[in-house]
């Protein structure tokens, strides 16, 4: 089973986990303040508190440890 990421709620600042290996793309939307997205597949969405690049950091650690 792969390793589960935990990441932030903007909304309420709850705890979100996501499976690395569902994650098909990760963007930042330009709004006020600026959200990172995480998207599964084309048809559910996902945004979280932290930067783009602490999210990719997270996704790739938790895939090269499952991997080992």
């Amino acid at each position: 089973m792969p390793k589960l990421c935990k990441f932030t709620s903007p909304g309420d600042g709850k705890p979100v986990y996501v499976n690395p290996e569902q994650v098909s793309v990760v963007y930042t939307h330009k709004g006020e303040p600026a959200d990172t997205i995480i998207a599964f597949r084309k048809d559910f969405l996902l945004g979280v508190k932290e930067s783009l690049e602490e999210v990719v950091a997270k996704l790739e650690a938790a895939k090269g440890d499952a991997g080992e």
